[in-house]
């Protein structure tokens, strides 16, 4: 038995020996240059997508650029899908990207102002778009949500939709985590 087993592989190694290699295409590591964060990565389209925050000083944080790739090794650019002149509240800190798909339309939830108390203005908010390349603008002209519940920052949101249709987001920050059910429009809290 020990014998079929070695005589078993020896075929296999030579007739992998004999057949072409194709040199295998690698995307690199950075996948794309420049200083990113909190990566969202998604399927939209048959295609891969990542949404990074821009990882810079808080003032310097006022934008969102996008990747996508049918291949996972080129990639495209997609700069400023979102960004400070699409968000009238926003002032610093755009940050952790949630990206859905749904009535017909890519909602881009986002925190923004990295807000440390109540009395302090942003939290998360939801930007929508035709297409997954935007320009994203700032559906609701204020956060979705802005004070801290049960202890829970308003930052770093994940959107998903369950089995049964519904959307909802876990979000939060200092050691806490909040999860909301979003209504159908993903506009308003249920």
């Amino acid at each position: 038995m020990k014998t079929y087993y070695l005589l078993l592989i020896f075929v296999m190694l030579t007739l992998q020996s004999c057949g072409v290699k194709q040199p295998v295409q690698m995307s690199g590591n950075p996948l794309f240059e420049g200083w990113y964060a909190d990566p969202e990565g998604i399927i939209l389209n048959d295609e891969y997508w990542i949404f990074p925050t821009y990882s810079d000083k808080y003032e310097k944080q006022i934008f969102m650029d996008a990747f996508s790739s049918k291949d996972m090794v080129h990639w495209t650019k997609h700069p400023k899908v979102l960004s400070v002149e699409n968000i009238k509240w926003l002032e610093f800190a755009l940050w952790a990207p949630s990206i859905v798909r749904a009535n017909g339309k890519y909602y881009l939830f986002f925190g923004g102002n990295d807000i440390q108390n109540d009395e302090q203005y942003g939290g998360i908010g939801v930007a929508v778009a035709d297409n997954p390349a935007g320009p994203f603008k700032d559906v609701l002209g204020k956060p979705l949500i802005d004070k801290i519940v049960n202890g829970a920052q308003p930052i770093d949101q994940f959107v998903f939709k369950d089995d049964d249709g519904s959307y909802y987001m876990y979000y939060g920050g200092w050691h806490h985590c909040n999860m909301v059910k979003l209504s159908s429009d993903l506009l308003s809290l249920v």
